[in-house]
């Protein structure tokens, strides 16, 4: 980053309180892309036929990001800090930050389509872990044994629930399934592609939310959707020559869903996801945040009746107490300052 403005800071203290609570609300919501994503984009809500190309993921992306736009423009004035909008100064984080999530959204939503919505969701939430490498290489951010024991714990629970590491009678197996295809899904392993390049562009976003901590959310929030915006766009217009949108047949249910999509997890779910990265570090961000896996979960079992497996049932346990732990801790840890 450039200057001390991105290193941000000056005399603001984190409120861990609420940032937990900000991003366990901000992961619920967005746990919920995947299948607002399905009912947005296919003519059976339990069927495979999209309304349109495969970009309609993409510009789905373009939809939540310009809602979020929108409403934290319309914040912007009800809160009387344009000016404050207009002194603000931009840098490279809050530039990079805006495209980095824009277009992780828009490959994780293209995914989704292509290939198992546990795969594209497990495969994006690789992203903590890259945000937390950077964090520690660039920012020196510490990382306590109670802390890394917690991010290991998620850890190993997302490779149990995506079934790279699979537990059944004959014991433990490692292996993570990328093939070409399936015949539920023709095009597996560009959608397991797709889904890994969200999760290490979702990593990049995370970790430039953490410079400009300076920066009033309500700025921030429409900086960071305009940019998101753009990117997103890109992403849906270089998809294009690949998969022509051709005839968008959406009927009111899609549009229902798709709607949903952009406010839950647009402005509602993004804007969270700020005020989060502004009141807690790298490592209890990115530990609290695979609750939005087990989100996802719950919706597929409970919306898909998808079976749970051993692996799945252990994988969703780790990743609950492992992200739960550091919520207890920075919330105890909250109310003994105060």
């Amino acid at each position: 980053m450039g200057g001390d403005g991105d290193k941000g800071g000056g005399d603001f203290q984190m409120d861990k309180r609420r940032g937990v609570v900000a991003l366990l609300a901000a992961t619920t919501g967005m746990g919920l892309s995947g299948l607002l994503n399905r009912g947005a984009t296919r003519v059976d809500f339990f069927g495979s036929e999209l309304v349109a190309g495969e970009s309609i993921g993409a510009f789905m992306t373009v939809g939540r990001m310009g809602m979020g736009l929108l409403l934290f423009a319309i914040l912007l004035v009800l809160t009387r800090k344009t000016a404050l909008f207009r002194r603000t100064r931009i840098s490279p984080a809050i530039v990079l930050g805006g495209l980095s999530v824009g277009v992780s959204f828009a490959f994780y939503l293209v995914s989704a389509l292509l290939t198992s919505l546990a795969n594209a969701v497990f495969l994006i939430y690789t992203g903590p872990l890259f945000c937390t490498l950077l964090a520690r290489a660039f920012r020196k951010e510490p990382i306590s044994r109670f802390q890394g024991l917690c991010l290991c714990a998620v850890f190993a629970g997302m490779l149990l629930t995506s079934g790279v590491v699979s537990v059944g009678p004959g014991g433990v197996n490692v292996g993570l399934a990328l093939a070409a295809s399936t015949p539920e899904f023709p095009q597996k392993g560009l959608g397991d592609a797709l889904g890994l390049l969200s999760g290490v562009f979702y990593g990049l976003s995370l970790f430039f939310n953490g410079y400009r901590k300076d920066c009033d959310s309500t700025v921030r929030g429409v900086w960071n959707f305009l940019f998101a915006t753009a990117g997103s766009l890109a992403v849906a217009c270089a998809m294009c020559g690949t998969w022509p949108l051709g005839e968008v047949a959406m009927a009111p249910a899609n549009w229902g869903f798709a709607l949903a999509l952009w406010i839950i997890c647009g402005p509602v779910g993004l804007g969270l996801l700020l005020v989060a990265g502004r009141n807690l570090p790298a490592v209890e961000y990115s530990t609290i945040s695979y609750w939005e896996c087990v989100v996802s979960l719950l919706a597929s079992v409970l919306v898909f009746h998808e079976a749970m497996t051993a692996g799945t049932v252990i994988g969703g346990a780790l990743i609950l107490v492992g992200g739960a732990l550091p919520a207890i801790q920075a919330l105890r840890s909250s109310a003994t300052r105060r």
